[in-house]
């Protein structure tokens, strides 16, 4: 048996996950309901898994997963999340190294911190340990061979669809007029933002262009608020949480451009993938996903936090939006080359042989 750990499986993995278990060798994950933050919850149609209770203390900082720990100490392969702040993954990575069986980790190469963090010198104790490590991207894969020559390394973009699903929808020009959002509703993504600097130029556009705002979580209700205060139901459309392919691919494919107006997400693959550019801003903690981004030919960047920037960036992109629409068929031919579940799964596939 050959066994994934982490802290809960969201459906944003549901493809990943069920590609490895239909494709490999007797392979179970385990996970937990919740993740660190409340608003990332594990997808139940995963198939599969083994549930386990995760317990969270100090204001949900360190976890302590109630995982079948004999089960986890028999398995062939071992690929466990890296998280220092999961009591759990001490436990079984010092019990698999005394065992002398193979523990792999997957996560960030770096802590947030970057390479020269404190907590560098305890990363590095296990990943110089471990059998190998799955980082998110080419550059960090390169990275952790130049700072530990002997470890082996593999590389997983982080992905949402296979190859076959990431094209753009075709859509009448005329019909190309909106701007869309889609992710998590949390403070750090700065949807509100969005949602102001939307609001400054609407007299500036067309009165059909709007902006579609998908995702859920605890900004809901004061986005909500912002609309209905402002009488802009016509142009702000606020839809929950929308994970069906069809749905999405839909709304992007009548949308000019996606917007981060945080930090970047997994949304930009998606985004990439049905050839719909994004605007980003610029000097946030992004995620790996960023790597993903090239300036001038599938995004453009607005400066952090500034709203006038922001709003005169997204009347850019619509008075050039015949020019983006054409590049749609090669934004979505690049992405697809690095962030398809079939690449991302291909080392864990490897391991589990």
């Amino acid at each position: 048996m050959n066994i994934i750990i982490q802290t809960c499986v969201p459906s944003y993995r549901l493809n990943f996950f069920n590609f490895i278990t239909s494709n490999s060798k007797s392979v179970k994950i385990i996970a937990g309901k919740y993740f660190y933050s409340k608003s990332i919850v594990s997808d139940p149609s995963t198939k599969s898994v083994i549930w386990v209770k995760n317990y969270f203390f100090f204001k949900r900082k360190i976890l302590f997963q109630n995982i079948p720990f004999f089960k986890v100490l028999k398995a062939d392969n071992v690929v466990i999340e890296f998280n220092l702040n999961n009591i759990t993954f001490y436990i079984v990575f010092f019990l698999r190294v005394l065992l002398n069986k193979p523990v792999y980790l997957w996560g960030h190469a770096w802590s947030r911190k970057g390479p020269k963090s404190k907590s560098e010198y305890l990363r590095k104790f296990f990943k110089k340990t471990s059998t190998g490590y799955i980082t998110y991207t080419l550059k960090q894969q390169k990275e952790l061979e130049s700072q530990i020559s002997s470890l082996k390394t593999f590389a997983a973009p982080n992905a949402i669809y296979f190859k076959e699903e990431m094209s753009p929808k075709h859509s009448d020009q005329n019909d190309i007029l909106n701007f869309i959002y889609v992710g998590r509703l949390v403070e750090e993504k700065k949807i509100s933002l969005l949602v102001k600097s939307f609001h400054n130029i609407i007299d500036n556009l067309p009165i059909n262009v709007k902006l579609i705002i998908i995702g859920a979580g605890p900004e809901f209700d004061s986005i909500k608020h912002y609309i209905e205060l402002n009488n802009l139901k016509n142009r702000v459309e606020l839809l929950g949480e929308i994970s069906n392919y069809n749905d999405l691919r839909d709304y992007y494919s009548k949308s000019i451009a996606s917007i981060s107006p945080g930090y970047v997400g997994l949304s930009i693959t998606q985004s990439l993938g049905f050839g719909v550019p994004m605007l980003i801003s610029r000097t946030e903690k992004h995620s790996p996903e960023i790597e993903a981004s090239i300036e001038g030919f599938n995004s453009i960047f607005f400066e952090t936090d500034n709203q006038t920037d922001l709003g005169e960036k997204l009347l850019s992109f619509f008075l050039n939006k015949e020019k983006w629409i054409q590049k749609r068929n090669q934004i979505s031919e690049k992405c697809k080359e690095l962030y398809s579940i079939e690449r991302m799964t291909s080392p864990f596939i490897s391991i589990f042989k």
